[in-house]
Protein backbone atom coordinates (compact mmCIF):
# COMPACT_ATOMS: atom_id res chain seq x y z
CA UNK A 1 0.00 0.00 0.00
CA UNK A 2 1.48 3.36 -1.05
CA UNK A 3 1.86 6.34 1.27
CA UNK A 4 -0.79 8.24 -0.70
CA UNK A 5 -3.32 5.46 -0.24
CA UNK A 6 -2.58 5.30 3.51
CA UNK A 7 -2.95 9.07 3.83
CA UNK A 8 -6.28 9.02 1.98
CA UNK A 9 -7.51 6.19 4.21
CA UNK A 10 -6.63 8.14 7.35
CA UNK A 11 -8.41 11.23 6.02
CA UNK A 12 -11.53 9.22 5.13
CA UNK A 13 -11.56 7.54 8.56
CA UNK A 14 -11.15 10.89 10.33
CA UNK A 15 -13.96 12.38 8.24
CA UNK A 16 -16.27 9.48 9.15
CA UNK A 17 -15.51 9.95 12.88
CA UNK A 18 -16.23 13.67 12.65
CA UNK A 19 -19.48 12.99 10.78
CA UNK A 20 -20.60 10.47 13.41
CA UNK A 21 -19.80 12.98 16.17
CA UNK A 22 -21.77 15.75 14.45
CA UNK A 23 -24.76 13.45 13.92
CA UNK A 24 -24.66 12.49 17.63
CA UNK A 25 -24.60 16.14 18.70
CA UNK A 26 -27.47 16.89 16.32
CA UNK A 27 -29.64 14.00 17.51
CA UNK A 28 -28.84 14.36 21.23
CA UNK A 29 -27.99 18.03 21.78
CA UNK A 30 -29.23 18.26 25.36
CA UNK A 31 -28.30 14.82 26.68
CA UNK A 32 -26.11 16.29 29.43
CA UNK A 33 -28.67 18.98 30.22
CA UNK A 34 -31.40 16.37 30.55
CA UNK A 35 -29.26 14.41 32.98
CA UNK A 36 -28.75 17.56 35.05
CA UNK A 37 -32.46 18.30 34.92
CA UNK A 38 -33.23 14.82 36.26
CA UNK A 39 -30.82 15.35 39.14
CA UNK A 40 -32.29 18.79 39.86
CA UNK A 41 -35.75 17.23 40.22
CA UNK A 42 -34.48 14.84 42.90
CA UNK A 43 -33.08 17.64 45.08
CA UNK A 44 -35.52 18.82 47.74
CA UNK A 45 -35.61 21.87 50.01
CA UNK A 46 -36.96 21.73 53.56
CA UNK A 47 -37.70 25.24 54.84
CA UNK A 48 -37.74 25.09 58.63
CA UNK A 49 -38.38 28.81 59.06
CA UNK A 50 -37.73 32.09 57.28
CA UNK A 51 -34.03 31.88 58.07
CA UNK A 52 -33.23 28.16 57.89
CA UNK A 53 -33.42 25.63 55.08
CA UNK A 54 -31.98 22.20 54.34
CA UNK A 55 -31.06 21.16 50.79
CA UNK A 56 -31.33 17.38 50.52
CA UNK A 57 -30.40 14.68 48.01
CA UNK A 58 -30.37 11.19 49.48
CA UNK A 59 -28.04 11.33 52.49
CA UNK A 60 -26.63 14.68 51.38
CA UNK A 61 -27.88 17.48 53.62
CA UNK A 62 -26.60 21.04 53.43
CA UNK A 63 -28.08 23.40 56.02
CA UNK A 64 -28.14 27.12 55.23
CA UNK A 65 -28.98 29.86 57.71
CA UNK A 66 -29.54 33.47 56.69
CA UNK A 67 -28.08 36.15 58.96
CA UNK A 68 -27.54 39.91 58.85
CA UNK A 69 -23.85 39.35 58.13
CA UNK A 70 -24.17 36.69 55.47
CA UNK A 71 -25.26 33.11 54.90
CA UNK A 72 -23.83 30.42 57.19
CA UNK A 73 -23.70 26.91 55.71
CA UNK A 74 -23.44 23.74 57.77
CA UNK A 75 -21.69 20.85 55.95
CA UNK A 76 -21.00 20.60 52.22
CA UNK A 77 -22.17 17.21 50.99
CA UNK A 78 -20.15 14.51 49.23
CA UNK A 79 -19.56 16.00 45.79
CA UNK A 80 -18.40 19.43 44.64
CA UNK A 81 -20.48 19.17 41.44
CA UNK A 82 -23.65 18.46 43.44
CA UNK A 83 -22.82 21.06 46.08
CA UNK A 84 -22.47 23.66 43.33
CA UNK A 85 -26.15 22.95 42.59
CA UNK A 86 -27.02 23.24 46.29
CA UNK A 87 -25.30 26.60 46.48
CA UNK A 88 -27.34 27.96 43.58
CA UNK A 89 -30.54 26.74 45.25
CA UNK A 90 -29.57 28.50 48.49
CA UNK A 91 -28.82 31.71 46.60
CA UNK A 92 -32.20 31.51 44.87
CA UNK A 93 -34.14 30.77 48.07
CA UNK A 94 -32.55 33.62 50.02
CA UNK A 95 -32.20 35.91 47.00
CA UNK A 96 -28.60 36.70 47.99
CA UNK A 97 -25.16 35.20 47.46
CA UNK A 98 -23.04 36.61 50.30
CA UNK A 99 -21.83 33.47 52.04
CA UNK A 100 -19.90 34.16 55.24
CA UNK A 101 -18.97 30.75 56.66
CA UNK A 102 -19.05 27.04 55.94
CA UNK A 103 -18.91 24.93 59.11
CA UNK A 104 -17.95 21.24 58.89
CA UNK A 105 -19.56 19.20 61.68
CA UNK A 106 -16.82 16.58 61.27
CA UNK A 107 -14.24 15.33 58.77
CA UNK A 108 -16.06 12.55 56.90
CA UNK A 109 -16.12 12.93 53.13
CA UNK A 110 -19.91 13.00 52.83
CA UNK A 111 -19.81 16.25 54.84
CA UNK A 112 -16.65 17.84 53.44
CA UNK A 113 -16.59 16.65 49.82
CA UNK A 114 -18.19 19.88 48.61
CA UNK A 115 -15.89 22.23 50.55
CA UNK A 116 -14.31 23.27 47.27
CA UNK A 117 -17.52 25.11 46.33
CA UNK A 118 -17.02 27.43 49.32
CA UNK A 119 -13.26 27.86 48.96
CA UNK A 120 -13.68 31.65 48.72
CA UNK A 121 -15.45 31.74 52.08
CA UNK A 122 -14.16 30.96 55.58
CA UNK A 123 -14.37 27.22 56.31
CA UNK A 124 -14.49 26.36 60.01
CA UNK A 125 -14.06 23.03 61.82
CA UNK A 126 -12.46 21.41 64.82
CA UNK A 127 -8.67 21.16 64.59
CA UNK A 128 -8.86 17.35 64.29
CA UNK A 129 -10.93 17.74 61.12
CA UNK A 130 -7.89 18.98 59.18
CA UNK A 131 -5.78 16.06 60.41
CA UNK A 132 -8.43 13.46 59.56
CA UNK A 133 -9.12 14.89 56.11
CA UNK A 134 -5.42 15.07 55.27
CA UNK A 135 -4.93 11.45 56.32
CA UNK A 136 -7.98 10.24 54.40
CA UNK A 137 -6.87 11.81 51.11
CA UNK A 138 -3.40 10.25 51.07
CA UNK A 139 -4.56 7.31 48.93
CA UNK A 140 -6.87 8.59 46.19
CA UNK A 141 -6.68 5.35 44.21
CA UNK A 142 -8.11 3.47 47.17
CA UNK A 143 -10.92 6.02 47.42
CA UNK A 144 -11.71 5.59 43.71
CA UNK A 145 -11.88 1.80 44.06
CA UNK A 146 -14.16 2.06 47.09
CA UNK A 147 -16.42 4.48 45.27
CA UNK A 148 -16.66 2.22 42.23
CA UNK A 149 -17.62 -0.70 44.45
CA UNK A 150 -20.36 1.35 46.14
CA UNK A 151 -21.69 2.51 42.76
CA UNK A 152 -21.78 -1.08 41.49
CA UNK A 153 -23.64 -2.19 44.62
CA UNK A 154 -26.30 0.47 44.13
CA UNK A 155 -26.62 -0.35 40.42
CA UNK A 156 -27.15 -4.04 41.28
CA UNK A 157 -29.79 -3.08 43.84
CA UNK A 158 -31.62 -0.98 41.25
CA UNK A 159 -31.85 -3.98 38.91
CA UNK A 160 -33.94 -5.87 41.46
CA UNK A 161 -36.38 -3.04 42.25
CA UNK A 162 -39.46 -1.79 40.48
CA UNK A 163 -38.54 1.73 39.27
CA UNK A 164 -41.95 2.95 40.46
CA UNK A 165 -41.18 2.07 44.08
CA UNK A 166 -40.01 4.72 46.53
CA UNK A 167 -37.14 2.45 47.58
CA UNK A 168 -35.81 2.55 44.03
CA UNK A 169 -35.90 6.33 44.04
CA UNK A 170 -33.89 6.50 47.25
CA UNK A 171 -31.34 4.03 45.89
CA UNK A 172 -31.03 6.10 42.72
CA UNK A 173 -30.35 9.23 44.80
CA UNK A 174 -27.56 7.40 46.58
CA UNK A 175 -26.12 6.14 43.30
CA UNK A 176 -26.13 9.70 41.94
CA UNK A 177 -24.27 10.97 45.01
CA UNK A 178 -21.47 8.42 44.73
CA UNK A 179 -21.30 8.61 40.93
CA UNK A 180 -20.97 12.39 41.16
CA UNK A 181 -18.22 12.02 43.75
CA UNK A 182 -16.41 9.54 41.50
CA UNK A 183 -16.74 11.84 38.47
CA UNK A 184 -15.35 14.72 40.51
CA UNK A 185 -12.30 12.67 41.41
CA UNK A 186 -11.68 12.00 37.74
CA UNK A 187 -11.95 15.68 36.79
CA UNK A 188 -11.60 18.78 38.96
CA UNK A 189 -11.83 17.53 42.57
CA UNK A 190 -9.70 19.56 44.99
CA UNK A 191 -9.14 18.73 48.64
CA UNK A 192 -10.27 21.89 50.43
CA UNK A 193 -9.39 21.94 54.11
CA UNK A 194 -10.89 24.16 56.81
CA UNK A 195 -8.87 27.36 57.26
CA UNK A 196 -10.12 28.34 60.69
CA UNK A 197 -10.08 25.78 63.50
CA UNK A 198 -10.64 25.59 67.25
CA UNK A 199 -9.84 23.23 70.10
CA UNK A 200 -12.79 23.40 72.50
CA UNK A 201 -15.30 26.12 71.59
CA UNK A 202 -15.85 28.93 69.11
CA UNK A 203 -18.54 31.61 69.01
CA UNK A 204 -19.69 33.47 65.91
CA UNK A 205 -21.84 36.60 66.17
CA UNK A 206 -23.68 37.34 62.95
CA UNK A 207 -25.72 40.40 63.90
CA UNK A 208 -29.14 38.91 64.52
CA UNK A 209 -27.96 35.34 65.20
CA UNK A 210 -25.28 33.68 67.32
CA UNK A 211 -23.53 30.38 66.57
CA UNK A 212 -21.99 28.44 69.44
CA UNK A 213 -19.63 25.67 68.31
CA UNK A 214 -18.49 23.10 70.84
CA UNK A 215 -16.26 20.04 70.46
CA UNK A 216 -17.94 16.83 71.60
CA UNK A 217 -14.89 14.54 71.76
CA UNK A 218 -14.06 11.28 69.94
CA UNK A 219 -17.32 9.61 68.99
CA UNK A 220 -18.55 9.29 65.39
CA UNK A 221 -15.16 10.70 64.37
CA UNK A 222 -12.31 12.51 66.11
CA UNK A 223 -13.68 15.91 65.10
CA UNK A 224 -17.41 15.95 66.03
CA UNK A 225 -18.89 19.30 67.00
CA UNK A 226 -22.31 20.58 68.03
CA UNK A 227 -23.68 23.87 66.69
CA UNK A 228 -26.24 25.79 68.74
CA UNK A 229 -28.19 28.83 67.51
CA UNK A 230 -30.17 30.11 70.53
CA UNK A 231 -32.19 32.74 68.66
CA UNK A 232 -33.64 29.97 66.46
CA UNK A 233 -33.81 27.43 69.32
CA UNK A 234 -31.84 25.17 67.01
CA UNK A 235 -29.21 22.49 67.70
CA UNK A 236 -27.24 20.79 64.92
CA UNK A 237 -25.53 17.55 65.88
CA UNK A 238 -23.68 16.24 62.82
CA UNK A 239 -23.68 12.44 62.72
CA UNK A 240 -23.59 11.87 66.47
CA UNK A 241 -27.10 10.41 66.39
CA UNK A 242 -30.15 9.81 64.20
CA UNK A 243 -33.88 9.22 64.70
CA UNK A 244 -34.84 7.74 68.02
CA UNK A 245 -31.61 9.00 69.55
CA UNK A 246 -29.62 6.15 67.96
CA UNK A 247 -25.98 7.04 68.54
CA UNK A 248 -23.32 6.52 65.87
CA UNK A 249 -19.99 6.17 67.63
CA UNK A 250 -17.07 4.84 65.59
CA UNK A 251 -14.17 6.33 67.54
CA UNK A 252 -14.14 5.68 71.26
CA UNK A 253 -11.68 6.30 74.05
CA UNK A 254 -12.56 5.94 77.70
CA UNK A 255 -10.91 9.26 78.51
CA UNK A 256 -13.44 11.04 76.32
CA UNK A 257 -16.40 10.03 78.48
CA UNK A 258 -15.52 12.84 80.88
CA UNK A 259 -15.74 15.33 78.04
CA UNK A 260 -18.97 13.74 76.82
CA UNK A 261 -20.60 14.38 80.20
CA UNK A 262 -19.38 17.97 80.23
CA UNK A 263 -21.05 18.55 76.86
CA UNK A 264 -24.21 16.69 77.91
CA UNK A 265 -24.51 19.02 80.91
CA UNK A 266 -24.00 21.94 78.53
CA UNK A 267 -26.92 20.68 76.40
CA UNK A 268 -29.15 20.00 79.41
CA UNK A 269 -28.69 23.57 80.62
CA UNK A 270 -30.15 24.73 77.29
CA UNK A 271 -32.88 22.12 76.81
CA UNK A 272 -35.57 24.68 77.60
CA UNK A 273 -34.43 26.74 74.61
CA UNK A 274 -34.02 23.90 72.10
CA UNK A 275 -37.02 23.16 69.89
CA UNK A 276 -35.43 21.78 66.73
CA UNK A 277 -32.61 19.26 66.37
CA UNK A 278 -31.07 18.50 62.97
CA UNK A 279 -28.56 15.74 62.38
CA UNK A 280 -25.93 15.55 59.68
CA UNK A 281 -28.19 13.91 57.09
CA UNK A 282 -31.05 16.35 57.30
CA UNK A 283 -33.29 14.50 59.76
CA UNK A 284 -35.28 16.93 61.89
CA UNK A 285 -35.67 15.43 65.34
CA UNK A 286 -37.43 16.18 68.60
CA UNK A 287 -36.21 16.90 72.12
CA UNK A 288 -37.30 13.35 73.03
CA UNK A 289 -34.76 11.96 70.59
CA UNK A 290 -32.13 14.28 72.01
CA UNK A 291 -33.02 12.99 75.49
CA UNK A 292 -32.64 9.39 74.26
CA UNK A 293 -29.18 10.22 72.96
CA UNK A 294 -28.22 11.78 76.29
CA UNK A 295 -29.30 8.59 78.05
CA UNK A 296 -27.20 6.50 75.67
CA UNK A 297 -24.13 8.61 76.42
CA UNK A 298 -24.74 8.34 80.15
CA UNK A 299 -25.09 4.54 79.87
CA UNK A 300 -21.93 4.37 77.78
CA UNK A 301 -20.06 6.25 80.48
CA UNK A 302 -21.02 3.63 83.02
CA UNK A 303 -19.66 0.68 81.00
Amino acid sequence: MTKNVIAKSVIILASICILIFLIWIYLFPNRSNKSNENIDKLISVNKLNTKTLIVILGYDAVIAIETQKGIVVIDAGISNSLTAKYRKIIEREFNRHDFAYLINTHSHWDHTGGNQVFADDVIIAHENCVKEMSEYWKDKNKIKLNLQKIINDYENKLKSFDPEWQDSLEIEKQRIRYQSAYNDLMTDRLVTLPVRTFKDTMNLYMGDLSFYLIYFGWAHSKSDILIYVPELKLLMTGDLFAEGGRASFNEYQKKDTKRWMTIIKWIQQRMGNIETVINGHGYVMSKNELAAFIKYVDDKRME
